[in-house]
């Protein structure tokens, strides 16, 4: 999907005695396994209201879908575009996403893959779909409308015959400085298989006649003048009227108007004419003009009559106080206008009306932030809030809430990712199954709603019956233990940051981690230089019942925790290694200093000053046993920020190489680690120097393993020979520059019996490599997979770990998190198609998922909005008469048989009669003064289309005589 492999031809020889048969290209299949959270770079939101499906597409042609049952789903498409359009068809298990290089992509969401793309040539400048259909319009640029069709098997686009051409809409514009660009293309509500409302940029409003293939009534556009003649282009507009008689229309001066548009399901579709209308019937003042803000979006509820609301928000690139308000369309308003103003901290791009699967449906609006981060509002306080704000006792302000990963209530700044517990699979899927479903879920769109996650360690009852495990170090001093056995990482286990005699959160922020799961022993090291040893008490622990999410008596840790020592070094702490032979442990800090502390005591053995003139700093320690001179020596590999390599003694910290070994032109180091390999070096050979190696090996075959120190620079690799750098000589025996993008991060993993390093680059692009040859193996990038280092005593917001099974997770901020597996045939997760499954082919929309019809009331005081709103609440009082009610699948039927036929000859000349212009003469014979209803079932659908608008056309010169 996002994979790319380039294998390189290895051009060094390998070394003598080193195996063929390990990890090989067919070996590597490096994958996004699960995303989970909210994708950066958020672009545009999409809801399937029956399926209860949220889409968020990205800059970089990324769409994460939510689902029930905290479902979710990442899809990508074939090239980083972002979005124009993205739409649902309701309750089809289709998402359309338009892209920005006019690709219409379809996605077939139950199976999470793109089923066709259809690209055209036009630029596409609005789009929508027929309501319980499969027919779509887009509008273009110079103003011509086409008409798509779906069609299934696989899911694929066709192209209708049936047009809209500007100069059948419109009319033949005589100014150049017309603005015909379609900017909506809205089916009329309650007839959405007979009319279509067009606008265009320039403010022009036509409502298209599908059957009768011509426009029936304008309104709006250049005939509404500006006080200073001031260009007025419309940016947003909304259906306000679940009967299609009242539009919304934003424009990018900030000004807001309501047009009243003929229904077909209103008194107004047999009103004295059609003709044009020059005044919208009310303009709105909510400051936007003043701020010269332009109209970015508008979205209507419709609520029974009660308390509609129009949502309206500002599409500036500054964010005054005004810049999203919602405004009440009520009947029973006083003389002024009710509103809102929602004041976030940042300008949003977009909007969306949600709503709960529960039986008590509950509606959120939420709102996506320029930086990608996603608010929510509960719907029904701010209902609350308009009605009652006129009121004595006004209520409090609706406050947002951030979209968050519910990892904790702080910023992650180091963590540990360990997979593949070989002691796994005591436990069943039943009970990470009720863990999946009791998760709180990012967006609230589940039945039963969690308020967060709280730990009960009381509830942990060891290691060994966790799979994966996730260790997490916060910016409070706080270390979370996570259960990754399933996708959603749910808690275990919490230790908080104390002193011995001090039981209280110190708040110090946590930089290094260190577990050794043999032990058990966690060491922790923070901020101040502080040391901290937890030692475990022998598993089983105890426990009465299972984890809970959201709750449980918070014990404290005394079942688990046997002891916690602490023991101060210098410096903030950003390495750690254990030395398991002489129960030593190392510690570097960002000050250049080395302290080996016995962890049995706990006490401080020794602390060595490493210099520098280019960067001080050691980024990493590591232990290692050989014979000396005779003499079994423990050393100590020491790698420095300035990507120097020293070794000391390990018990006394005392030098043992003449000098640092580096690069001719240094820069700043990310890793260092001593590996072993397969060497030329013969067992029991001594080096002139009297050095002979040895790490507790074992001979074999006359031939010892050989050590190699590998350091990885933000601008090269480089494999040093470990006998050397003893002795203070640099002896390089690979190395590899970096030439397109620098590198940020790097790591080890242990598969096959073979060593593999694997680099994450600024770009986002990730390589494995072989060792100690350095040879690309595989080269891959994820989007939205970068990670951003540290800068200088700052954190970072994205934290990433890797496991020594090549498994990669990358938590970026409280947004979202990345797993991705490198090895082929890799099954990390349980449960991992289960929250995947995003659409429900068995799902039936109930009644309160389907548009509402209007709600009847009794004759009251009419405010302000009461021209706006009395189509919703006694419209069917002046009904004269109503239209019949169709079947929607035969008003379906119908479409599909006029779409089917080309409705014009020649669809860039069309010379078709407006309502402006002279209508068709009739013959008193050719007038069907009759029921409109078809009589004959065997009667041919062309013809009763042709009857029907026969007797349109005779209504409207009834209306214009």
């Amino acid at each position: 999907m996002f994979i790319k492999k380039l294998v390189e031809k290895a051009s060094i020889k390998m070394p003598l005695g080193n195996s063929l048969d390990g990890l090989k290209g067919s070996d590597v299949d490096p994958r996004l396994v699960f995303h989970q959270g909210v994708p950066s770079g958020g672009a545009k939101f999409a809801y399937d209201n029956i399926q209860k499906i949220l889409a968020l597409s990205t800059k970089d042609g990324r769409i994460k879908l939510f689902g029930e049952d905290n479902a979710q789903v990442l899809l990508e498409s074939k090239e980083p575009v972002p979005s124009k359009f993205l739409l649902f068809i309701q309750n089809q298990g289709i998402l359309i996403n338009v892209t920005f290089n006019n690709h219409i992509e379809v996605w077939d969401i139950d199976k999470k893959l793109l089923s066709d793309v259809y690209i055209v040539k036009e630029e596409i400048t609005c789009f929508s779909v027929i309501k319980h259909s499969l027919f779509m319009y887009i509008g273009f640029s110079n103003g011509n409308i086409s008409v798509l069709m779906l069609d299934q098997e696989p899911w694929h686009v066709v192209r209708m015959k049936y047009t809209i051409p500007l100069s059948a809409s419109y009319g033949n514009s005589t100014e150049e400085s017309d603005d015909t660009v379609v900017t909506h293309v809205l089916p009329q509500p309650a007839a959405e298989s007979q009319r279509v409302l067009i606008i265009f940029r320039n403010g022009q409003i036509i409502l298209w006649d599908i059957r009768e293939i011509r426009s029936i009534f304008r309104t709006g556009g250049k005939i509404l003048q500006t006080r200073y003649n001031e260009t007025r282009k419309v940016s947003s507009a909304c259906w306000v009227c679940p009967f299609g008689s009242k539009v919304v229309v934003g424009y990018n001066n900030g000004e807001l108007f309501i047009w009243s548009i003929p229904s077909l399901n209103t008194g107004n579709s047999l009103a004295t004419d059609y003709n044009s209308q020059n005044t919208p019937m009310f303009k709105f003042n909510l400051g936007y003009k003043s701020d010269k803000t332009s109209i970015g979006s508008v979205k209507w509820i419709y609520a029974e009559g009660k308390a509609s609301r129009l949502y309206v928000m500002g599409g500036s690139d500054y964010a005054p106080s005004n810049l999203l308000q919602v405004v009440l369309l009520n009947e029973h308003t006083e003389s002024r206008t009710i509103k809102m103003g929602l004041h976030l901290p940042e300008g949003c791009i977009d909007m969306e009306i949600i709503s709960t699967s529960s039986k008590h449906r509950q509606n959120y609006f939420i709102l996506l932030g320029k930086s990608g981060h996603v608010y929510l509002y509960d719907d029904n306080l701010i209902e609350r809030y308009l009605l009652q704000s006129q009121s004595k006792s006004s209520p409090s302000l609706p406050k947002e809430v951030v979209v968050k990963l519910p990892l904790a209530d702080s910023n992650i700044t180091t963590a540990k990712f360990i997979s593949n517990n070989s002691n796994f699979f005591s436990s069943e899927d039943e009970y990470y199954n009720q863990l999946v479903k009791n998760y709180p879920p990012l967006v609230p769109i589940e039945t039963n709603l969690k308020d967060g996650i709280n730990f009960s360690s009381s509830n942990f009852t060891g290691f060994s019956n966790i799979r994966n495990m996730y260790i997490t170090g916060h910016s409070n001093g706080a270390i979370n233990f996570w259960d990754a056995t399933c996708p959603f990482f749910t808690p275990i286990l919490q230790l908080k940051q104390q002193s011995e005699n001090d039981f209280s959160l110190s708040g110090i922020p946590l930089t290094e981690l260190y577990f050794d799961s043999n032990s058990p022993l966690l060491f922790s090291g923070d901020q101040s230089g502080m040391v901290r040893i937890y030692r475990f008490k022998p598993e089983p622990y105890a426990s009465n019942s299972f984890m809970s999410l959201t709750g449980g008596t918070k014990k404290g840790t005394d079942h688990v925790i046997h002891s916690m020592k602490l023991i101060k070094t210098s410096g903030t702490v950003i390495c750690m290694n254990i030395d398991h032979s002489s129960r030593h442990l190392a510690v570097g800090s960002d000050q250049g200093n080395v302290s080996v502390i016995n962890i049995d005591g706990p006490s401080l053995l020794y602390r060595k000053h490493i210099a520098s003139e280019i960067s001080t700093g050691i980024i990493s320690l590591q232990f290692k046993t050989c014979s000396l001179h005779g003499f079994e020596k423990n050393i100590l590999a020491v790698g420095t920020k300035d990507s120097s390599v020293l070794t000391l003694d390990g018990e006394t910290g005392n030098t043992l190489s003449i000098g640092t070994i580096h690069p001719k032109k240094p820069s700043k180091a990310i890793f260092m680690q001593v590996l072993d390999g397969q060497g030329e070096q013969t067992a029991g050979s001594v080096t002139k120097d009297g050095l002979e190696l040895k790490e507790g090996i074992h001979i074999e075959d006359a031939t010892a393993k050989q050590l190699y120190i590998l350091l990885c620079s933000e601008k090269a690799l480089y494999v040093y020979s470990f006998a050397h750098a003893v002795q203070g000589v640099k002896k390089v025996l690979y190395k590899k520059k970096f030439h397109s993008s620098s590198c940020c991060w790097a790591s080890t993993i242990n598969s096959l019996s073979d060593i593999r390093l694997i680099l994450l680059f600024a770009s986002g692009k990730v390589e494995l490599r072989s060792f100690p040859e350095l040879t690309l193996i595989v080269e891959t990038s994820v989007r939205g997979f970068t990670y951003s280092p540290p800068k200088l005593k700052s954190f970072s917001d994205s934290q990433i770990c890797c496991s020594s099974k090549g498994d990669l997770v990358l938590v970026n901020g409280d947004q979202e998190i990345f797993v991705v597996s490198l090895l082929a045939q890799r099954n990390i997760f349980r449960l991992l198609d289960s929250v995947s499954c995003i659409y429900r082919k068995e799902r039936m929309p109930s009644q309160e998922e389907l548009v509402p019809g209007p709600v009847i009331h009794k004759e009251k005081k009419r405010g302000i909005f009461s021209s706006v709103i009395k189509d919703f609440t006694s419209s069917k009082e002046k009904h004269a008469p109503l239209l019949e009610k169709k079947d929607p699948k035969e008003s379906i039927r119908e479409l599909s048989a006029i779409f089917s036929n080309a409705n014009f000859a020649c669809n860039d000349n069309v010379d078709k009669p407006t309502m402006d212009e002279n209508q068709l003469e009739l013959n008193i014979d050719d007038i069907d003064l009759e029921d409109h209803v078809e009589k004959r079932k065997e009667q041919s659908i062309l013809g009763a289309l042709n009857k029907k608008k026969l007797a349109g056309t005779f209504q409207s010169l009834k209306g214009a005589l």
